[in-house]
């Protein structure tokens, strides 16, 4: 039976938990961070972790919590016995709804302010009491997974996901305006001065805001590349719009407005495509506008050209992207062109712009004069000479004297009973493996969705799962060969996600026929491949990025540099060429790294290529130095999807699980001996609530003569600082702002070194940034002071780069005396960006990927982002996670081995317990290279085995 989907109070309930369950979990964040009483703490970190089990559960299964769940129920029960203030309502719950509505007044406000506030809200004074709540929660979360597995939901995405925005269909007249278009421009190519005309159509969704609000709008307008000598024009055309009927989904239909005719000249009639080309060659600037009307090509005044491409640089091809960048295929950049792609056959199928044998070489991607590759696809057509109004005659004759046939009985067939009209047999019966699809295009689709998702070529797919098909394959065959290559795949394709779902429907040719196995026909195909493909496609889309609307998709789409991984393209205000809107100077220097950091290089540039540096050293380019992305990460916030976020916050919490049971029982007090650790970063904003712990004890400034000002104003300390409370919560932590928009130099760092080492006694130093070479001036002091730092038993870790395989590991962290972080995702895969693993080297790595923390306040908008946190991936973001893995196993160490903790601060000691933890069995070995480090209470890891085995081991490691 299927579940009852929650509406009316249940959405109102199962928002009020979600909202209870941040703003308790802040509130117990503050409260920690100036407990003194360290029961009370313990049990504050506990609730920490109840509220984000509880807002992950309820989020998992929202679509079938009706009023009456229990579990619902329970857990608004709970949530309302830990509030101490009182009701402000007649409501069951009004306790919460007076937190959640004071909380979110007062939490922007000073520290003092909100502690003051939070003191008041929960129950701290009933300590047996917290201790029973602590143990129902417990109870909750067992119950949950209990009766809704993560592995066991037996339903479909399609049917139960979260309640979808309702958004009107597209418009039908997009397929008739293609054909019209085609058949205008070939009655135009009638020339003798070339042998061929080709076009390069933009691949669009054809959808704006404006085409459902204004009634004026009266055309479908297209984008293209026309060409007769290869010398590419930018090309913008009108088609009339008919009164047509859009998509009849869900029994709704629209009619278009009439058209109207408001241009204040007369179109010239084109009878020669070429005259018009060659006369654009001289207006570069300007783009050939044309206009279709009664099957003519008319021309219009010529405008201003909005896609300048650089000529001198060939296109890439989808295909090429695929085999050659597969990096560039983000999670972002698949699904838009999932999207893009799915249109392209509901908008052009049956029509010359899309034969039945496209394929991902078909499709291409151009460069700008500015050097990026907007993720903007067109396909390759030739424009034909023919006469298109003959061409319904070449599509299938009427079925009806075969099903006339078909319809006796096979028992009454006799040969000399059929009539000489009755089709021929011979020529009905055909063997069932030969059956064709009524649809080629969406076997092609089917094909490139594969490649997007899987990020490789059809055939190399096809090859690794040992499938081989011959290359001029017949159509008869190719959707069951399709289809073999799918199967061997399905497991890698989650079977709740929508690209399964449409690939499913691509190649099931029953999806394609009526009722009486006759193929669709225009419009009903449109309709179908709607409802059966484009649709769950866009649904998958705007569930992972819920900032991306679908009437917006063309202008977000076209605004993100495809070989930048989709990343924002930064638009300064002297490029003519920029579409949609501009992108702020902050957004282009942390978004796309070619544009954007021209800015930030200018003014490090005299520096960094500064002829003083002396003989000997390396002329270091700005862009040598921003190849090394100083402090930046690697993915935009945005650009994580919703499962990579679901991962990593389960991947937190199996480590906090290993904290839980092996530090807070014996831990009744602050510790006497905390770890200590210095970040060297950006600063920290002081106003957030995620780093109010009171663990953070002295800050310094090395950027400016203001040594109190530790403010940041970048965000990435900010980040790693909250990481580092994340994992290290029993810590003391040092912050010192080494960098202030652009990286101090070396010997700046090296300042901030020996102040750590000398001042703060530190035991661990965490730095998140990197230079791409040590041959810069003042590295030698930043060498020595890390060198001195070492011999004072300090631990030292830093990240890896960001480069992939462009650049190897970065300095300090290819220094032998720092302890280099890999990144990986949440199962331990390399990630992409992180550099490749040194030969008879120790290549530690952690996650690094999707990792949530805090965002300094001003650098976000309340409004939607109201609890001032960034998503973000790189191995400046898997330092920390390994730098708070480190101070686990010290306080471990001085918890429970005390007489061997001093030893675990030699860097190969530390590096030994790591390698034991990443390691399953005795038969294991690196994965991609890397040495995996991840805590959790599995019994394959070392903190899931019995504590006299862990004690055992890391005291038989620690031995000197």
């Amino acid at each position: 039976m299927a579940p009852i989907l929650a509406s009316g109070r249940g959405c109102d309930l199962v928002d009020l938990v979600l909202a209870t369950s941040k703003s308790i979990l802040q509130i117990a964040k503050v409260l920690s961070g100036r407990q003194t009483e360290r029961e009370v703490k313990k049990l504050l970190r506990h609730f920490i972790v109840h509220c984000m089990l509880v807002f992950d559960q309820v989020q998992r299964i929202r679509t079938i919590l009706v009023p009456e769940n229990d579990l619902l129920s329970r857990a608004l029960g709970l949530f309302e016995s830990l509030i101490a203030l009182d009701a402000t309502s007649k409501h069951p719950y009004g306790r919460q709804q007076g937190l959640n509505k004071r909380w979110d007044a007062i939490r922007t406000q000073k520290a003092d302010a909100k502690f003051a506030f939070a003191s008041r809200c929960l129950i701290l004074d009933q300590t047996p009491k917290l201790h029973a709540l602590d143990e129902s929660f417990n109870v909750w979360e067992e119950d949950v997974m209990a009766k809704y597995p993560e592995d066991g939901l037996d339903w479909s995405l399609d049917d139960y996901g979260p309640p979808k925005e309702r958004r009107p269909e597209p418009s039908y007249a997009v397929h008739s305006a293609a054909r019209s278009m085609f058949k205008a421009l070939t009655r135009s190519t009638s020339c003798e001065c070339c042998t061929k005309h080709d076009a390069r159509l933009c691949l669009r969704t054809y959808r704006t805001l404006e085409m459902y609000q204004d009634d004026d709008n009266e055309t479908n307008d297209f984008e293209m590349l026309l060409s007769s000598h290869h010398d590419w024009q930018e090309t913008h055309v009108h088609t009339v719009r008919k009164r047509v009927v859009r998509f009849m989904v869900d029994n709704e239909t629209q009619q278009s407005p009439p058209a109207k005719n408001h241009l204040d000249y007369k179109p010239m009639p084109v009878k020669r495509l070429c005259d018009q080309l060659k006369k654009m060659q001289q207006m570069a600037s300007k783009r050939l506008e044309f206009k279709v009307e009664n099957g003519r090509l008319l021309k219009l005044r010529s405008e201003k050209s909005k896609f300048r491409i650089d000529k001198r640089k060939p296109p890439m091809s989808l295909q090429q992207f695929i085999r050659e960048s597969p990096r560039s295929l983000t999670e972002k950049t698949k699904r838009i062109l999932a999207v893009l792609l799915s249109y392209t056959v509901l908008h052009l199928h049956d029509t010359p712009w899309l034969q039945p044998s496209w394929n991902s070489s078909n499709i291409f991607f151009f460069q700008t004069l500015s050097s990026n590759i907007p993720l903007r696809p067109f396909i390759q057509t030739q424009l034909t000479v023919q006469d298109l109004d003959d061409q319904d005659e070449h599509k299938p004759q009427s079925n009806a004297g075969r099903d006339a046939f078909l319809e006796r009985d096979p028992d009454d067939l006799d040969p000399d009973d059929l009539d000489p009209d009755d089709p021929d047999p011979d020529d009905i019966f055909t063997d069932p493996d030969d059956i064709e699809h009524p649809f080629p295009t969406l076997v092609t689709l089917a094909v490139v969705l594969m490649e997007l998702y899987l990020a490789a070529p059809f055939n190399i797919l096809a090859k690794n799962r040992d499938l081989y098909f011959p290359e001029d394959v017949d159509s008869r065959t190719r959707s069951l060969d399709v289809a073999s290559v799918f199967n061997e795949y399905k497991r890698e394709i989650p079977q709740n996600s929508q690209f399964h779902y449409a690939l499913e429907k691509c190649l099931d040719p029953r999806t394609w026929e009526d009722d009486n196995g006759r193929k669709l026909d225009d419009q009903a195909l449109s309709v179908k491949i709607y409802e059966e493909v484009v649709r769950p496609l866009e649904d998958e889309l705007c569930d992972a990025f819920d900032f991306i609307r679908i009437e917006e998709l063309d202008t977000t789409a076209e605004n993100l540099d495809f070989r930048s991984w989709g990343q924002a393209i930064y638009h300064n205000e002297e490029d003519t060429s920029s579409r949609g809107t501009p992108v702020s100077l902050r957004e282009g220097i942390f978004s796309s790294p070619r544009r954007g950091l021209a800015k930030m290089n200018d003014s490090v540039s005299s520096y960094l290529s500064s002829p003083d540096l002396g003989s000997g050293h390396h002329m270091v380019t700005s862009s040598e130095y921003m190849a090394a992305k100083f402090y930046d990460d690697e993915k935009a916030s945005d650009s994580h999807s919703r499962l990579e976020m679901e991962d990593y916050i389960q991947w937190r919490l199996k480590h906090q699980a290993v904290l839980r049971k092996f530090v807070d029982p014996f831990l009744k007090q602050p510790p006497e001996n905390p770890i200590k650790i210095a970040l060297l970063d950006s600063g920290v904003d002081d106003t957030h609530s995620s780093l109010d712990t009171g663990q953070i004890k002295l800050k310094r400034n090395w950027t400016t003569s203001k040594k109190k000002d530790v403010a940041d104003r970048d965000g990435h300390g900010t980040f790693t600082a909250s990481v580092l409370i994340d994992y290290a919560p029993d810590s003391e932590l040092f912050i010192a702002k080494i960098a202030d928009g652009v990286p101090s130099p070396p010997e700046v760092v090296a300042q901030a070194i020996r102040t750590a080492v000398d001042e703060w006694k530190v035991d661990i130093i965490s730095m998140s940034f990197g230079y791409p070479t040590n041959q810069i001036e003042g590295y030698d002091e930043l060498e020595s002071a890390i060198l001195y730092a070492y011999s004072k038993g300090v631990l030292l870790f830093a990240a890896a780069s960001n480069s992939g395989a462009n650049l190897d590991r970065a300095y300090p962290a290819r220094d032998p005396h720092v302890i280099c972080v890999h990144s990986t995702d949440s199962n331990g895969n390399r990630s992409k960006f992180s550099p490749t693993p040194l030969a008879q080297e120790i290549n530690l790595a952690t996650i690094g990927e999707a990792i949530e923390s805090a965002w300094p306040v001003k650098l976000c908008d309340a409004e939607t982002n109201s609890q001032f946190v960034q998503w973000k991936s790189g191995t400046s973001f898997a330092t920390p996670i390994l730098v708070g893995i480190a101070a686990f196993l010290l306080q471990y160490a001085r918890i429970h081995l005390p007489d061997k903790a001093h030893m675990l601060k030699r860097q190969e000691k530390m590096k030994s317990v790591l390698l034991k933890i990443s390691d399953k069995t005795q038969q294991s070995i690196a994965r991609d290279g890397y040495s995996y480090i991840a805590l959790n209470l599995f019994a394959d890891n070392l903190f899931g085995k019995s504590k006299v085995f862990i004690d055992e081991t890391i005291g038989e490691l620690l031995k000197r």
